[in-house]
């Protein structure tokens, strides 16, 4: 009895089409494996683009291929699998290479040369279909708004709503929309986002998804000005707001039904301000470790601490809970002085001979130089994006040529696969000479930083203040790693080679 596995995908959680729907495909997939008397060992379902070929499930059956735990793969249809073509040729040559057979419920597999160039066919005309179809589905987006109407995907949406396709409006829920307006009073109350997120999830209340509520949810929805009756389209939030061009938000009236009031959600922006501006005071104490140091036990970021006012500590920020979640380490406090002193006399001894430090970076930069000749691989750098842009024609003109009936599809295919190959070459190559080209430039920042670091620092290393110190940890790129235990430190240069050649001097 061969054993097999199942492939199923749509392109978004919400698809239903007919024939097309994860259920529907499963059943098919099934059916026909009990017919042709297939061991079903493993079952994959996703929503995910067929134009992607990093799909977590996918790569979950890959590896089930590589490992040879199975000798066929089921799918639906050729395009459920793979819609791109040369996604479809790489997956056809990993199936091959593990000698796992490649069947499909609904049409017929030919695993021949022909059959193979027949599903490059495909994949390349489900791609062209996927094109037109983003392309119609942006002027059908363009029109709605224009018609003061919102485009709605198959998503679930915001939190308090249901969407009416018909409509093309939200629809309030009642259940929700009370948990919404307690959430804002709650904010206009004084809470944290963190104390509203934990007292809904204590209450059991579930986000849309179902999920437990974090803070960044919280603050998301209480900053949203939909629950207001105002809605914006095309409009982002945090770091990129700033960035966008004002001109191409939309704000639609008619869209989304308050569930608060104007006043409300003022109230609640304004407590949100204050509590806010009460945590980005000025710190009691110092910890200039932090950024820099991590916890050794579970690498979770290291924080300052005080205890009863005098005793600073670094403490794991994986021993406090959050808003969903109980705590992930246990690991004990380390005390402030003790840690900082091994770091700073760490630091110290490096930077006590700076000659030497100079040395040891002109000689990285010397190492990175050889690898990469500014002059020459630029030019290279520019030829490879050429030549990686230029593959595409290749494609339209091998199908132009196998569609005229100028060749045979036996010498086509093969024209395809030595295409895909001097790609992933050229693609290989093109990605070592960049981060060679970036390890360049690196070492020639890190060399500038160095200098400025010996002439900024080095007279003073005896007194120098906790901002110079997180200068130098900058400039030598440290990485802390610590528990109460001991201590490890590396950094962009081999730090241990720097003090043993400082003992050998």
């Amino acid at each position: 009895m061969m054993k097999a596995a199942i492939y199923c995908r749509v392109s978004t959680e919400g698809q239903e089409q007919d024939g097309t729907s994860l259920q529907t495909q499963l059943e098919a997939c099934l059916k026909y494996c009990q017919v042709k008397g297939y061991e079903v060992k493993y079952q994959y379902s996703e929503a995910w683009s067929g134009l992607s070929l990093e799909r977590p499930r996918l790569a979950e059956l890959r590896e089930a291929v590589r490992s040879q735990a199975i000798e066929v793969v089921v799918v639906y249809s050729l395009d459920r699998f793979s819609r791109d073509p040369v996604h479809g040729v790489i997956l056809m040559q990993e199936l091959e290479k593990n000698e796992v057979a490649l069947e499909a419920a609904t049409e017929t597999v030919d695993n021949s040369e022909v059959g193979k160039l027949v599903f490059y066919i495909k994949g390349y005309a489900a791609k062209l279909d996927a094109e037109r179809r983003r392309d119609a589905t942006g002027r059908g987006k363009r029109a709605l708004l224009k018609n003061g109407k919102m485009p709605q995907g198959t998503g679930v949406g915001i939190y308090g709503y249901k969407w009416d396709s018909a409509s093309k409006k939200r629809i309030p829920l009642a259940h929700e929309s009370k948990v919404v307006k307690h959430m804002f009073e709650m904010a206009a109350s004084g809470k944290s986002c963190f104390d509203i997120a934990k007292t809904l999830n204590d209450s059991s209340v579930p986000t849309k998804t179902g999920k437990k509520w974090e803070a960044r949810t919280v603050s998301r929805l209480l900053t949203n000005k939909a629950y207001t009756g105002i809605t914006y389209f095309g409009r982002t939030t945090g770091k990129d707001h700033k960035k966008t061009n004002e001109d191409t938000w939309h704000v639609l009236t008619d869209v989304t039904p308050a569930v608060i009031s104007q006043e409300l959600f003022e109230r609640a922006q304004s407590a949100l301000a204050k509590l806010r501006e009460l945590h980005s005071g000025k710190a009691k104490h110092e910890y200039p470790l932090t950024g820099f140091a991590v916890c050794g036990k579970c690498g979770s970021p290291l924080v300052g601490n005080c205890l009863r006012g005098n005793y600073r500590y670094y403490h794991c920020r994986g021993t406090y809970p959050t808003a969903s979640r109980a705590k992930i380490c246990d690991a004990h406090y380390i005390r402030a002085d003790w840690l900082e002193e091994v770091v700073w006399d760490k630091v110290k001894s490096i930077l006590s001979q700076p000659e030497l430090l100079l040395a040891e970076v002109g000689k990285q930069v010397e190492n990175e130089k050889a690898h990469y000749s500014t002059g020459t691989m630029d030019k290279e750098i520019k030829e490879l994006s050429r030549r990686l842009k230029g593959y595409a024609g290749q494609e339209r003109r091998l199908m132009n040529i196998l569609r005229m009936d100028l060749a045979t599809p036996d010498i086509v295919l093969d024209e395809i696969n030595l295409m895909k190959k001097e790609r992933e070459a050229d693609q290989v190559r093109l990605n070592g000479l960049i981060q060679a080209k970036e390890n360049l430039a690196k070492a020639l920042e890190m060399q500038e930083s160095i200098k400025e670091l010996c002439a900024k620092v080095v007279p003073c290393l005896d007194s120098c203040s906790n901002a110079e110190k997180k200068d130098a940890y900058t400039y030598l790129d440290l990485k802390i790693s610590a528990t109460p235990e001991g201590v490890s430190i590396k950094g962009y240069l081999d730090l241990n080679v720097l003090t043993i050649a400082r003992t050998w001097a």
